[in-house]
């Protein structure tokens, strides 16, 4: 199962999640950003030094930055 970090309301994460969506993936989103916290935390910075959203972890590889990720998630899943 994929886990990403991000607020719902962020485009940069709405991308993501439409992306995982096409493609049927089991994912959990755990909010993160603005209000939401986290990103700013160690154990967050360690999985993404730039300590932005969104993030995903697949089964132990992690990547950030929303372009990254989807074109990772076709290349992976399509």
């Amino acid at each position: 199962m994929i886990k990403i970090w991000g607020r719902n309301n962020s485009v940069n994460v709405q991308k993501v999640m439409w992306c995982i969506g096409e493609l049927a993936l089991r994912h959990q989103r755990y909010d993160a950003g603005l209000a939401h916290g986290q990103n700013r935390e160690d154990w967050y910075l360690q999985l993404n030094p730039n300590g932005l959203i969104p993030l995903i972890d697949d089964a132990g590889f992690t990547l950030w930055e929303s372009n990254a990720i989807v074109r990772y998630l076709a290349a992976r899943y399509d």
